[in-house]
């Protein structure tokens, strides 16, 4: 079984700031691995060990200053889906109609 966290945190003051990197060392700590800034990600082998997890990430979570989900998969449900975890950068991207940027 999957479980998934998807936060938001603001970014916008200090205490905000501070919370979702509280939030990050604690999740991780837990055995979450982060899929992208804002999706962490854990296996789990059975559905009791997977609600163990979801009800330590509710505690996790900080009284203000963010929006976090919690979502629970069974791997019969994760045979539809695709993740490809490798990333290739395009060298020839064109921006514009003119190309490259040039400055004069």
């Amino acid at each position: 079984m999957w479980v998934y966290v998807v936060t938001s945190f603001t970014r916008y003051n200090v205490v905000g700031r501070k919370a979702r990197a509280a939030f990050h060392q604690a999740i991780t700590k837990d055995g979450f691995f982060q899929l992208h800034d804002n999706l962490y990600v854990r296996y789990c082998s059975t559905a009791s060990n997977a609600n163990m997890h979801k009800e330590r990430v509710k505690t996790m979570i900080p009284e203000r200053w963010c929006d976090i989900s919690v979502i629970m998969s069974a791997d019969s449900q994760e045979n539809n889906v695709y993740h490809s975890l490798k990333r290739k950068r395009l060298r020839d991207v064109v921006y514009g109609k003119h190309g490259d940027v040039e400055f004069f």
